[in-house]
């Protein structure tokens, strides 16, 4: 009996060894299974050790002996390879761990905000692309969201991951969609690494180094670094209001009859609860002028053949912030204002016959509900698959208050977070500085465009930053031009999204930029449009054009110079070689001005690869605007493109004063 004691224990003993040994050697979470390694460029792999003593790293027929220093850090440098793999790293000290199915291929980082962060299950026909999302030649990392006021070297968390259409599911749109078309266009693997974050502002993208630089933020940066310098620093302050915060909420769920009697329980019993139409606000459903928390819930019938199979509920645009639940069991959440609430509910949780939605819905202004436009908004669906079934959600559901905004305890303020320079930065870029990449691709903008003048200087910044921390010479930087939305506009007038394009415009100055024009696929009424397949296709040919030796491909025509005769203006393009074309019966989206500076909807007509606008109101034009307001395709029809079908970036041919100008 003793000796199959003895023998169990060192059974146990050598199954811990490779695990102990690892503990030995640790690698940040950028090196992980399933890995991309960027081809044609000397391949990097560091880390740190608690025992700085010599090891063996092994990667594709090359050994390397590694020799710590004495603080721990380590890094060894393969020389460059072709795309190819599955490759398998070994790391060998006393024992033996590996790395394994890497491919060499091309990394490119993909980040900005919301539109960015836009996952594979929002978008248009979800269904059919997450069923065609399994490809293990593109892997992607999805980076943690984090905040911090020094530099890291690590992330806390992730690793990569095969493109399945299980894990797509969540994964950025715009960056599969970008990879999807790479890969098919150049048959390289291809690995994304998202990191965005909705709603933050370019500032808190770049570096502490560089932000400083710039006059609107030195003072800014001056009391960060002062405050980083006491014991009331980032860190303990964003640890101080974590814990405020979370003592804020765990008061409000001890005082919301909703969670104490957990309402959102399939067995509760809701007789009593009132009737809300949805889509629709509770103002107009019983609740006039409530702000605060009100609970949801609707029960459906789902048919056997959808038992047991993982679903996406489709709840449109709610207002505000929301919890929700199905059958009991928490599927999602969004605690700031905004975007679609389409969650995945996995199949464990899904029944035949009678399941639950349960939803609270927090609204501190203005009215409280489902806000989307359509009924056809709300449903519930399989995941994947070219022909699923939907059940609409539209119509009635049930609706208790549980608690009104003024009976909230106070919420703690938090003085730093995500509009902090260089927090996102830190924390979500620096860990990345010392991997070798292809390139990035950028969406954001929308946070910035209030103060779109400002962006004019704090763009180039950002993209000159990131490429010196870096050191990889002029990485090629691709991005988005902002997409129509802020309304329709009857008139011409000035529009804060229209100067942040064109600020994106004037970036393209900067080596190795390209961009993508979106104007043309977006929504007046959303700020977060779902044909993410077209925005990926454009960054893709701006890739293949700029990075992958395709320069026969065209990008979307940009403004060259004009010609003033009479009372008409020559416009002419760039990228326009094959001529130019009109989507409509009548060219639209121009708009002239005379010494008044009073813009007025003009006429237009295609000259061979050139414009000619006029008005019969204006007899001495002296300024022509194109696509120039914040949903340019709904306003006026902006619906001119080069033949290859890329829609023409809006422009002006004046230098008035923006708009935004004194905006900091």
């Amino acid at each position: 009996m003793r000796t199959n004691r003895l023998s169990g224990f060192y059974i146990i003993l050598l199954t811990l060894l490779p695990l102990l040994s690892y503990a030995q050697i640790k690698l940040p979470h950028i090196f992980s299974d399933d890995m991309v390694i960027q081809r044609d460029k000397p391949i990097e792999i560091w880390g740190t050790t608690t025992k700085p003593k010599p090891f063996t790293v092994s990667f594709a027929g090359v050994n390397m002996t590694v020799k710590p220093q004495k603080d721990g850090n380590w890094s060894v440098e393969f020389p460059a390879m072709k795309a190819g793999g599955p490759y398998q790293m070994k790391f060998q000290t006393d024992t033996v761990f590996n790395l394994n199915n890497i491919l060499i291929g091309d990394i490119w980082i993909c980040s900005g905000q919301s539109n960015m962060e836009f996952s594979m299950k929002d978008v248009y026909n979800s269904a059919y692309e997450l069923s065609k999302a399994n490809n293990s030649n593109i892997r992607s990392f999805r980076v943690p969201k984090e905040l911090s006021g020094v530099p890291h070297s690590d992330f806390s968390s992730g690793k990569w991951s095969v493109a399945t259409s299980e894990d797509v599911a969540n994964t950025s749109a715009v960056a599969y969609f970008f990879a999807k078309n790479i890969y098919e266009s150049e048959n390289v693997p291809i690995g994304i690494i998202c990191t965005y974050w909705g709603g933050s502002p370019i500032e808190s993208w770049t570096s502490l180094q560089s932000i400083g630089q710039h006059p609107d933020f030195s003072k800014q940066v001056e009391d960060f670094i002062a405050l980083q310098k006491t014991d009331d620093s980032f860190n303990s302050q964003q640890k101080c209001y974590s814990e405020l915060f979370y003592q804020w909420q765990k008061e409000i769920k001890e005082t919301d009859p909703g969670y104490i009697e957990k309402w959102y329980l399939p067995n509760y019993n809701s007789a009593g609860w009132k009737i809300l139409n949805a889509p629709g606000y509770w103002e107009y459903n019983g609740l006039p002028n409530y702000d605060g928390v009100v609970w949801l819930r609707k029960e459906i019938n789902i048919p056997p053949f959808m038992a047991k199979k993982a679903l996406l509920l489709n709840l449109g645009f709610l207002s505000n912030y929301d919890d929700t639940w199905f059958n009991g069991v928490k599927v999602g959440s969004v605690s700031y204002d905004g975007g679609r609430r389409i969650y995945k509910i996995p199949g464990t949780e899904v029944h035949e016959g009678e399941n639950t939605i349960a939803i609270r819905l927090e609204n501190t202004s203005g009215n409280g509900g489902f806000i989307s436009l359509k009924e056809s908004d709300l449903f519930i669906r399989e995941m994947t698959g070219a022909q699923v079934l939907s059940i609409p959600l539209a119509g009635k559901w049930l609706y208790k208050p549980s608690m009104k905004l003024n009976d909230y305890p106070s919420k703690p303020k938090d003085k730093l977070g995500i509009n902090t320079p260089s927090t996102l930065y830190n924390a979500m870029i620096a860990p990345l500085t010392k991997l070798s990449i292809k390139g990035f691709i950028w969406y954001q903008g929308e946070s910035n465009s209030w103060r779109a003048y400002q962006y004019r200087s704090l763009f180039p910044l950002m993209i000159n930053d990131w490429r010196k921390q870096f050191n990889q010479g002029d990485i090629p930087f691709l991005f988005v031009q902002l997409a129509g939305y802020s309304g329709i506009t009857k008139d011409p007038i000035e529009s804060t999204w229209a100067e942040l394009r064109e600020a994106q415009t004037m970036t393209l100055s900067l080596p190795q930029t390209g961009m993508a024009v979106a104007i043309d696929i977006g929504n007046p009424f959303d700020v977060h449009p779902t044909n993410k397949q077209e925005v990926g296709r454009r960054l893709a040919l701006e890739a293949q054009r700029i990075v992958y030796g395709k320069p026969e491909l065209k990008s979307s025509p940009l403004y060259k110079g004009s010609e003033f005769k009479g009372n008409k203006i020559i416009i002419s393009f760039s990228n326009v070689e094959n001529g130019l074309i009109s989507t409509g019966e009548k060219l639209g989206g121009f708009a002239i001005a005379d010494s008044t500076k009073k813009f007025r909807w003009a006429d237009a007509r295609i000259d061979k690869n050139n414009v000619v606008v006029w008005s019969d109101k204006i007899k001495k034009p002296v300024a022509v605007r194109y696509g120039w307001t914040g949903a340019p395709i709904e306003s006026n029809d902006a619906n001119l493109y080069n033949k290859e079908g890329l829609p023409v970036s809006p422009f002006r041919t004046d230098d008035w004063e923006c708009f935004t100008r004194n905006n900091k």
